[in-house]
């Protein structure tokens, strides 16, 4: 599988040949919000650098709000409609790493081989990811210090590396030769190689934490008494799930609209109070010391356990939108038990 490279003027020819054979899905700018993933347009513009802040590839995949059945209580009786989502080939673009790491993460929930959820399996099956890395990574990010992203990049099917004024575009997967057999695309030199091995080295070598490389499902404590310090600190806003590209928490709900009722899933956090809340009144996290414990040991324990990833890729977004600045990467320098 040979590496090409992509112009950036001639990004337009590269999409329309897409268009031919998929449905493009990529960041498209907002006006005074992120960039968001939606399915492109012809002559659309959209952001495939990884430069500004943008929403998780996730509300693509699991949207915040989505009908999952409508039930008609017409004359002619009762018509129950099922609205799974149309599966056509896809491919999105412009997905930062940590961002593409964390689908993986979603795939094990809702493609787990116990329960395929079919609304999410319908738009991610037959999806191409092809990842991007930024000439330079975000301030933010702290991805090498949670997890060896060198294997990371076998799981996409390509990956765009910013150069400037190009892409250095590296086929990772079989399907994924289907985004660089693209006449847009040219060949790639020995200049191309080493200035794509600079990119990725910025993006691997980022400040290593405390934590690098320790196995925080062994060093996270129950007992902690951060746990305490955060729930004091803690608005219980939620902003940290909804905007966490590996978050999966969602509500189900129905709502009445005259003869129709409509079943919807609608997005949800373990940091609200109500999520465990119970039918006969019980709540067994009924403060915030144990919603915060739990949604840090569920990303770096139980999902460890459970699946055998780790539910966090350093992608930084609670990092830059907590409003109290509860920054995660002191959270687990602190929480780690040390070493003897």
């Amino acid at each position: 599988m040979s590496d090409k490279i992509l112009s950036k003027s001639k990004i337009q020819d590269y999409l329309k040949a897409l268009a031919e054979k998929f449905t493009v899905v990529a960041p498209m700018p907002r006006r005074d919000a992120p960039a968001e993933f939606v399915e492109i347009n012809s002559g659309d513009e959209p952001i495939l650098d990884g430069s500004q802040p943008m929403m998780p590839p996730k509300d693509y995949l699991l949207p915040r709000y989505e009908t999952l059945l409508k039930v008609d209580r017409g004359p002619e009786g009762v018509k129950i409609e099922s609205t799974i989502p149309e599966d056509k080939p896809r491919v999105m673009l412009g997905v930062w790493l940590p961002d593409a790491q964390a689908i993986q993460v979603l795939d094990r929930v809702f493609l787990d081989k116990n329960f395929v959820d079919p609304y999410y399996a319908a738009r991610r099956q037959n999806t191409l990811i092809a990842a991007v890395i930024p000439k330079e990574p975000r301030w933010s990010w702290f991805c090498s210090s949670v997890d060896d992203v060198e294997n990371w990049r076998k799981n996409v099917d390509a990956i765009f590396y910013d150069l400037g004024d190009r892409y250095f575009v590296e086929s990772e997967s079989e399907k994924g030769q289907a985004l660089v057999d693209v006449s847009a695309m040219s060949e790639a030199g020995d200049e191309d190689n080493a200035e794509k091995d600079k990119v990725w080295r910025r993006f691997a070598e980022q400040d290593i934490l405390p934590f690098a490389r320790k196995a925080l499902y062994e060093q996270l404590e129950w007992d902690n008494p951060i746990w305490a310090e955060i729930a004091q600190k803690c608005l219980g806003c939620g902003i940290c799930s909804y905007m966490c590209p590996s978050c999966s928490c969602f509500d189900i709900r129905d709502d009445m609209h005259d003869i129709c009722i409509e079943r919807y899933r609608c997005r949800d956090t373990c940091q609200f109070e109500d999520f465990t809340l119970m039918g006969a009144g019980h709540n067994p996290r009924p403060t915030q010391l144990p919603r915060s414990r739990q949604r840090l040991l569920h990303k770096f324990k139980y999902q460890h356990e459970q699946f055998g990833v780790v539910g966090c890729t350093g992608c930084g977004r609670c990092v830059e939108l907590c409003p109290v600045n509860v920054d995660i990467r002191d959270v687990l320098s602190r929480t780690c038990v040390e070493e003897v």
